[in-house]
């Protein structure tokens, strides 16, 4: 049996992301084991002066850590773990001023990782360390990117290269315009969930899980 991470960033009330977030959860949960993660209630650590110092000293081949460093670094450790852990991710997140929210970045910069998802050789460049996952982002915006030359967002291109970079190959979901198009807003979520449906039955094909929604956040572990 599967196991998949799914991850939300969708504090607002009435958000249109969690509905598609929603029905993700509803037609996968009898064929996968979700673990889920809501980053508005368990928000990454931000890159700051001490936990980033630890980052680097990592990045440039420490391993001895002290018992108080692994204690800063526990965030960015228990979401790299749950990335290791699973098979597949499913992040949904809105556009917020032409790309990511700020907490789904701090995701980001949390799970990649030296050597733990990707590493690096000076003679063949850069490696994922994820090869064999799938992840999809479920990404809502208000506005109408698809159909605008003049304004663009970043945020689907930025996750899809950290996907890319580690090694995992992703898929999208875009439900753009949902304000923009108020008329056309049912049309938008109706289209958003058919392709949510399509992805769940090519993933999980003959797939029933007895389990449903499991909560949980790994902090404690004490490799990073």
């Amino acid at each position: 049996m599967t196991t998949t991470l799914v991850i939300n960033y969708t504090p607002r009330k009435g958000s249109y992301t969690k509905i598609l977030f929603d029905e993700f959860v509803k037609l996968a949960k009898k064929k996968t084991k979700l673990i889920h993660l809501d980053l508005s209630q368990t928000p990454p650590d931000l890159l700051l002066t001490e936990n980033l110092k630890l980052i680097m000293e990592w990045n440039g081949g420490k391993r001895d850590f002290s018992e108080s460093e692994l204690s800063v670094l526990s965030n960015h450790n228990g979401y790299i773990n749950q990335i290791l852990r699973a098979d597949n991710i499913v992040v949904a997140f809105p556009i917020y001023n032409f790309t990511l929210p700020a907490t789904v970045k701090a995701w980001i910069d949390a799970i990649i990782v030296s050597d733990k998802t990707f590493s690096f050789n000076p003679e063949r460049g850069f490696t994922g360390l994820c090869k064999g996952k799938k992840a999809l982002s479920i990404i809502v915006s208000g506005f109408d990117y698809e159909t605008s030359n003049d304004v663009k967002e970043y945020g689907s291109s930025t996750i899809r290269q950290n996907f890319d970079f580690i090694g995992i190959s992703s898929e999208q979901i875009l439900a753009f315009g949902v304000d923009q198009n108020r008329d056309e807003l049912t049309s938008i979520l109706d289209n958003a969930k058919s392709e949510i449906k399509k992805l769940v039955d090519s993933w999980f094909p003959n797939h029933i899980h007895s389990n449903n929604f499991h909560h949980q956040y790994q902090n404690a572990d004490k490799d990073i």
